[in-house]
């Protein structure tokens, strides 16, 4: 533990008042699902964040220990934002809110530019600084989710949902289930999907030669992420992880091949086997007395008492057709659970819709939920990136925001194309192996985001711009 305090320490000091402004700012991001509501127009944490990560910008920039420099493709941004505005103007059945969307695309990609710019005077140590803060956040808003899952059948709800599964009891009472926690992220697929980035970045270094002396520290942390992940149960994180693992064995240096397969190969095995008990235990500890809701249950306990008879009357328990197969193995049925999956095919049929009443503008950012709510009477959303695009500002707003990606995916695959040998500059080897591991998460979150998106808010622009600053330092340096 000292050793970690003590690099991290180094880069902390090393980046000074960037590098303090860096951190309030990922502090800011992770924490964006809260509002300050006594405050005027019930700021988030984020907000404060990022006016004092502009202000010590602008002080470094005074002092000449940073420089304000643009790119060409910063273009394409500007250019997403306007069209995004525009629509947001134009078409929405409620332009004010869809404006305050807006407000928060804006917000992001501010935070992207801030960031960039706050890494550029020292922009090596800025990136380890990130990384390491990066991982150590996973490991704590794990640890964090652990613990909310084991609490909240006595009561103490700090982050979990109960997640439907297959069976109904008498009147359709919820008798099947599992438990997803969130931990201090947004919702379930968030906190799954973004620990499944920290794992892949972590997994990328820990097979590495350049951080082999960090085996120890690294193996820990993946455990315990991993054990969060196989509590969360995110379909869309674990089929991303598995992608993610697919590309560490085939493409990250270090170990031998074999030794590769042998530690993906285990670390799914762990995700499984806590997946399947999880799904078992959840069930049997929401029957204590103390769980939450479980007066409500009552009829559940009683019926599954008795063998969990089915009748024919009505009100007599049955298959739930919205709510998946039925199975003894709640792992299966968590898996094969089909009411999200159809509640987002009708999301994205409507959304598809709509973008073909308007395929040009599209119909403005965040208007697919002042129209359509979900099967929980909450605001609609479309849980698939590229068709949250289209929806919202039509084919040339989403050609412009691919052609970004498609540049940044193209810098950084240029740089990762020459690996640095790391006999002769170990200090650029590892640089490399940092922003191979980071690009490797980043490509899976977005592979992730197809299923559910968390695009336009802080932490995903934030990481962009540390991949981006990390190649350019490949390039520079």
């Amino acid at each position: 533990m000292i050793r970690i305090l003590t690099s991290f320490r180094r880069d902390w000091v090393l980046t000074g008042a960037a590098g303090t402004a860096l951190l309030v700012l990922f502090l800011g991001v992770l924490t964006n699902r809260y509002r300050l509501e006594t405050l005027f127009l019930r700021p988030h944490p984020e907000h404060f964040a990022l006016v004092i990560a502009i202000g010590a910008l602008v002080w470094l920039v005074i002092q000449k220990r940073t420089r304000i420099r643009f790119q060409l493709a910063d273009l394409l941004l500007g250019a997403y934002l306007g069209i995004a505005l525009v629509s947001a103007l134009l078409f929405p059945p409620e332009p004010r809110a869809s404006v305050q969307y807006w407000a928060r695309m804006f917000l992001s990609i501010l935070i992207y530019f801030v960031a960039r710019w706050l890494m550029s005077g020292a922009p090596i140590p800025a990136f380890r600084l990130i990384l390491k803060a990066l991982f150590g956040f996973g490991v704590l808003e794990a640890l964090f989710g652990i613990v909310s899952w084991f609490l909240y059948p006595s009561g103490i709800n700090l982050g979990v949902d109960e997640y439907p599964l297959g069976i109904r009891g008498p009147g359709g009472i919820l008798c099947n289930f599992s438990l997803t926690m969130y931990g201090t992220l947004w919702e379930p697929n968030v906190f799954g999907s973004t620990l499944m980035l920290v794992v892949l970045s972590g997994a990328t270094l820990f097979v590495s030669t350049e951080f082999a002396s960090w085996r120890k520290y690294l193996g820990i942390a993946l455990v315990i992420m991993l054990v969060a992940m196989g509590l969360n149960a995110s379909r869309g994180a674990l089929l991303s992880l598995l992608l993610g693992m697919g590309l560490v064995v085939l493409i990250a240096g270090g170990m031998s091949l074999w030794g590769r397969l042998k530690w993906a190969g285990a670390a799914l095995v762990l995700v499984l086997v806590v997946n399947i008990s999880a799904q078992q235990l959840s069930n049997v500890l929401m029957q204590l007395p103390s769980a939450p809701g479980f007066a409500t249950r009552a009829p559940c306990a009683e019926w599954i008492a008795a063998g969990m008879p089915r009748g024919v009357q009505p009100g007599d328990p049955e298959l739930d057709p919205d709510t998946g197969p039925d199975s003894d193995l709640g792992a299966i049925n968590r898996m094969l659970e089909a009411q999200t999956l159809q509640s987002r095919w009708v999301s994205y049929r409507r959304a598809w819709n709509d973008f073909l009443a308007r395929p040009i503008l599209g119909n403005g950012p965040n208007s697919f939920g002042q129209k359509y709510t979900t099967t929980a009477h909450t605001p609609g959303w479309i849980s698939n990136l590229v068709l949250m695009s289209l929806h919202d500002t039509g084919v040339i707003g989403t050609l412009i925001l691919l052609a970004w990606f498609a540049v940044l995916a193209w810098r950084v695959l240029a740089v990762l194309r020459r690996r640095p040998p790391a006999e002769t500059d170990g200090q650029r080897a590892a640089l490399y192996t940092m922003t191979l591991a980071l690009g490797i998460g980043l490509l899976c979150l977005f592979a992730a985001y197809q299923v559910t998106t968390m695009l336009w808010f802080g932490l995903m622009w934030y990481l962009m711009a540390v991949l981006q600053v990390g190649a350019s330092a490949l390039v520079d340096g």
